[in-house]
């Protein structure tokens, strides 16, 4: 996996392009005809009620004939928008995050494209775009996107926003953001991206650390990095812990990856999030 997006960045950002069309077509060969619950008048299936279903959708016919009630579903038929982003900040650049979200992103806005969604970036002007041909519309106005701000075109309410990042600043600012949104019943998944080493902190003896983000030009000198090795990973999983928290109170999702994760995998899981949504 390194290998080949070290590789991406010597021949140019197009081998990005390629390997998310690669990951794409893989996973697609596995979803193909995949129904999902909507608002169409299709009948899809019967399924038991649950806590949180409305009243009015029981099919007391059918709930008569079983035991219990049931509500009867049928297939999603308008196409939804999805926005996308993906973080362009410094600390994105350490190992091969920036590639890894840049494909996830991609492949993700190709599966969408492919089964009749709307696809709009996050941040930049760009109209939500419709039909596999747009991916290359896309992909050019990916470096368009700066660092995440509600400014582009207006999200529409009842759209959905990804979110990927590696999420290394106070949950407080991201809450904010999501807050807006949340408001206008947007909906949403944040999917942090984070290189292993930055979980597990595999470094031993005396380590110097630098704010890859150029905020700090002051270094932490630690002598014994193998002493905090402990402490570090309560707070990175800590972290998580609140982004997931934070992302649960709004109704959205928190999904995250490590980047030895082969993206086919994470794909599959962010396309199951969307078309439960």
């Amino acid at each position: 996996m390194s290998n080949l997006f070290h590789a991406s960045k010597a021949a140019g950002d197009i081998t990005l392009l390629l390997e998310a069309e690669k990951v794409a077509h893989s996973f697609m060969k596995g979803v193909h005809g995949r129904r999902r619950v909507g608002t169409g008048e299709t009948f899809w299936q019967f399924r038991p009620w649950q806590p949180g279903d409305a009243r009015r959708d029981i099919d007391w016919r059918q709930s008569a004939k079983r035991d219990g009630a049931f509500v009867r579903q049928t297939e999603w038929e308008a196409a939804q928008t999805v926005w996308l982003y993906r973080d362009p900040s410094g600390s994105m650049e350490f190992g091969v995050k920036k590639d890894y979200a840049e494909i996830l992103l991609l492949a993700l806005g190709i599966a969408l494209l492919n089964g009749g969604e709307q696809v709009g970036l996050l941040g930049t002007d760009l109209v939500p775009q419709t039909g596999y041909p747009s991916i290359q519309r896309l992909f050019e106005m990916l470096p368009a996107q700066k660092i995440l701000a509600e400014s582009g075109r207006p999200i529409a309410a009842r759209s959905h926003v990804t979110i990927i990042s590696d999420f290394y600043f106070p949950v407080e600012e991201m809450r904010d953001f999501c807050e807006r949104l949340a408001a206008r019943h947007v909906r949403g998944t944040l999917v942090q991206v984070f290189d292993p080493a930055e979980a597990a902190l595999p470094y031993s003896g005396r380590v110097k650390f630098e704010d890859i983000e150029g905020l700090d030009t002051d270094t932490l000198d630690i002598p014994q990095v193998d002493a905090i090795r402990a402490e570090y990973a309560q707070k990175f999983i800590a972290h998580q812990k609140a982004l997931n928290e934070m992302a649960h109170c709004f109704g959205w999702t928190f999904e995250k990856f490590s980047t030895d994760i082969k993206p086919e995998a994470a794909l599959m899981q962010l396309y199951e999030v969307l078309v439960k949504k």
